[in-house]
Formats: C-alpha cells, structure tokens, sequence
C-alpha cells in the first residue's frame, strides 16, 4: 500500500491530534476587521488605517451577538437619503384643546346678552319735594347708583362682572326726558336751597298725576379666575322703579302758607 504524504493547510499536528483551525481566520461580523484591506472591495480584511465592509447598510450597526440595529439613519435605498424623520412630540391629552368663543380664548368676545345670568344691582331714584311737585317750579330728581362687582356664570365658567355707571335717563311722564351723565343730588348735599335747579331738575307745565321712570346705563367688564378686566360689547340698561308725583299750583300744594301770604313762595 503506497502511503501519499502532503500538507494540509490551516493544518498542524500534535501529540493530541490535527488541529484543523490553527491557520484558519474567524471573522466577528463588525465594522473593522483584522487584516489590511481596502475597505468595501471585498479584497481582504480590515485593517489598521482600513475598514472592512460588514456587509451592512450605512446606518445599520450590530450589537453583541451578531444582531443588527437600524439606529433610524440608514438609507433607504440607491440615491436616497437617510430614513431618520423629525421627532414631533405627540400632544399631551391631559392639556385641554381651547375652542373658539370659550373662556380660554383669547379673542373671546362678550356681550351684554351673555350677562344674563350676572345682573346688575338695581338703581334707585328719589326726588325732591318728595311725592308732589309745583307747576312752575323746579322738582329735584337723583339717582342712586355706584360702581360694584357681582359673580355668576359667563359662558358657562365662574367669572366677575363690574359694572360701572356711565348715563342716566329720566322720562318725566309729560313727554319729556332728559339725559345725564350723573346721577345728581339733593339740594342739601349740593348745598343749594330748595326748588333750586340742578344738573338733573326738571319744571312741569301742567297739572296732573305723572310717573317718573329713570333707567341706568352702565358700562361692564368681566374676568375669570382673577385674570385682568376685559370690555363687555354693549350697555346694560338697567331700570328703576317708577315714582309717581302730582302736580299742581302753589296755592294748592303749599298748605302752610299761599302765595298771599308769602309773595317769595314757591311758584308765586
């Protein structure tokens, strides 16, 4: 039996046996081997100052045991950029969307109508002589009526609501009215004595029982949560209870004295 001897290669032997892997080179998949290639060709491997290609697209990395990763930046093909898109955060569903014409618009826009669960307080009105009035003669007329906040409902959201005097409307019940932009006083308090004119005085012509109505404008502002004042559109007209007056002459209405008696009297 002839007996052919040659050399195997990678191959050595020992006392043990023939180890078959002595020269053979095992290649970790990775970016950088161990020989000295010229990178993508294929030629060899790796080396220092060279890179190996893996085999792996641009963007897609192993991580130990061999798996690959796409970190979201490998290209999606031949002549295309990278597949990475901008992160948009997702909106937070516990941060309510604000719709329009509700409190937390900014362009909200309220209006007089909307006010109707936050009244105004009423005004009063008083005059002077109280009750009786002498043809001829100034009769005092004044309101009572101030500036105050009042809470409520507004689109459905606690608010506050001030409301602010700003005309004041009498009708005299003989055809005639007057506006003004206060709302007077008494002759005592403008220091004036009696049956003098004022800003709000009014002289009747004729005799008769007659209901003076007065209604008050005021201007409003509203807010919510403490936030600032902003306008309400419009004018809340508000009105008072009427007072009903009889005119007539001095020598009538004057009981205490008449126009005989006194000549500087009212109406004389």
């Amino acid at each position: 039996m002839t007996t052919q001897t040659g050399v195997c290669p990678g191959a050595s032997v020992g006392d043990g046996g023939v180890d078959l892997s002595a020269d053979r080179e095992v290649n970790t998949p990775g970016r950088q081997g161990s020989g000295s290639g010229n990178g993508r060709d294929g030629d060899g491997g790796g080396g220092s100052g060279g890179g190996e290609w893996d085999g792996l697209p641009d963007g897609v990395s192993l991580v130990p045991g061999g798996v690959p990763v796409d970190r979201g930046d490998a290209s999606g093909g031949l002549g295309t950029g990278p597949r990475r898109q901008p992160i948009v955060a997702p909106a937070d569903p516990a941060v309510p969307v604000c719709q329009p014409q509700t409190p937390c618009d900014p362009d909200l826009v309220v209006r007089v109508s909307d006010l109707v669960s936050i009244p105004a307080d009423p005004p009063t009105q008083g005059m002077e002589p109280n009750g009786w009035l002498v043809v001829g003669v100034p009769a005092n007329f004044f309101a009572t009526a101030s500036a105050h906040v009042r809470s409520g409902t507004l689109l459905g959201a606690s608010a506050e609501v001030r409301f602010t005097p700003v005309g004041f409307r009498w009708d005299y019940g003989d055809g005639t009215s007057r506006t003004s932009a206060s709302g007077g006083a008494t002759w005592a308090a403008l220091n004036l004595p009696e049956f003098s004119e004022t800003s709000t005085s009014h002289v009747f012509e004729s005799t008769g029982t007659l209901s003076i109505g007065l209604v008050v404008s005021y201007s409003a502002e509203y807010r919510f949560a403490g936030a600032e004042w902003r306008d309400v559109q419009g004018l809340v007209l508000v009105p008072t209870r009427p007072i009903t007056a009889i005119a007539d002459r001095a020598g009538t209405v004057l009981v205490a004295e008449s126009c005989l008696g006194n000549p500087g009297g009212p109406g004389c």
